[in-house]
């Protein structure tokens, strides 16, 4: 929940449980059954393959003039 220490033993029983049901709404999917079991083991799957081989990734970066940030160029990298 990001909740500190100090904030959760401050909380009363109905704080707590009021906080955390808003949590659970607002990180469980509403649409259930969306994604198909064979999608989901596909899915999986592809993420935990040994063999797919390098990958090329970029992301834009930035610079910081003032308080404004100011696209800088694009990194470009290769993952195995």
């Amino acid at each position: 929940m990001g909740w500190p220490v100090h904030d959760v033993k401050r909380a009363s029983v109905w704080e707590f449980f009021s906080a955390w049901q808003g949590y659970l709404d607002a990180n469980t999917p509403k649409k259930k059954g969306v994604q198909t079991e064979e999608e989901a083991e596909a899915l999986f799957d592809r993420l935990t393959a040994k063999d797919r081989g390098p990958r090329t990734l970029s992301t834009q970066t930035y610079w910081l003039e003032g308080d404004q940030l100011v696209p800088a160029g694009i990194v470009t990298f290769e993952v195995q």
